[in-house]
């Protein structure tokens, strides 16, 4: 069974381009959900928009109307193991701007590493920053949410699940479905059945065991890879997935890979984004 899906990119793919430019390429490709990590080379998104856009989120807010958009993550790099003041402080700037453009959630990461076991201070330091999370929020009357992603510690189910269980309180998840199965060695169908309830929106992206300058394998224009995308087309479908599934493309981390247009075409061309990839080679 096919997934209903409704498609978004990350700014990480076009990292360069300013918020317009974004909004006109993922407009050229019928695309109309974002996940902003990166404005006109600019990771600190609250510095930039406040020098972009001062006193007028609205000019932002106009933009993406324009072009039929919507923000569904401003994606921090807030740690939740190891986040000292500074990055609280840039945390609460990240949620002002969230608040102000009516975004859902920020993303967050876990921090610690799958290639070792998470310590019982390393929960502390993540449900400690959660619950302080928790006490911001209420006290600033914030709509947005932080959502974890499944990324470096925090790769897999299990521990997403044990975050959960030592915070006590819903843990909002973004499911990076590569990261799952390639560094939790966990199938799409096992992460699903264990943390479905949690997953807010769907990261993709595809890659071959071919070590490079970061990583112990290589990313690849999507359906030219190994990434297992049937079984989460199946899972997605089987269970009437109804959300968005995010391309995210590391170009600015990986300057190797192409730029984001010619990752778009790519999707579209291996059936990926039609939920019904071709075989490689086609």
């Amino acid at each position: 069974m096919q997934p209903k899906i409704k498609w978004g990119i990350s700014t990480l793919g076009c990292h360069e381009l300013d918020l317009p430019a974004i909004c006109q390429l993922a407009e050229k490709h019928g695309i109309h959900h974002l996940e902003v990590r990166s404005l006109a080379d600019c990771l600190n998104l609250p510095e930039y928009l406040d020098v972009t856009y001062p006193n007028d989120p609205g000019a932002a807010q106009r933009i993406l109307r324009r072009h039929r958009q919507s923000i569904i993550a401003l994606n921090s790099g807030f740690s939740l193991i190891g986040a000292d003041d500074e990055a609280r402080d840039e945390l609460l700037a990240f949620a002002r701007w969230a608040d102000l453009l009516d975004i859902p959630y920020i993303r967050v990461f876990g921090g610690g590493s799958m290639s070792e076991p998470l310590t019982q201070s390393d929960i502390a330091a993540a449900t400690q920053n959660l619950r302080w999370w928790k006490r911001q929020r209420e006290k600033h009357e914030w709509v947005t949410q932080i959502a974890l992603e499944t990324h470096d510690g925090f790769s897999s189910a299990e521990r997403c699940l044990q975050l959960q269980d030592a915070f006590g309180s819903p843990v909002h998840v973004i499911w990076d479905t590569h990261h799952t199965w390639k560094m939790g060695n966990e199938s799409a169908e096992e992460t699903w059945e264990q943390i479905a309830f949690m997953i807010r929106h769907v990261h993709i992206k595809d890659s071959i065991s071919v070590p490079s300058s970061r990583h112990p394998y290589s990313y690849v224009l999507p359906g030219q890879g190994e990434f297992p995308v049937d079984d989460v087309w199946s899972v997605l479908g089987e269970n009437n997935y109804r959300g968005i599934v995010s391309l995210e493309w590391e170009r600015k981390w990986h300057p190797y890979l192409p730029d984001l247009d010619t990752a778009l075409t790519a999707l579209t061309e291996s059936g990926w984004r039609s939920g019904a990839p071709f075989p490689v080679g086609r």
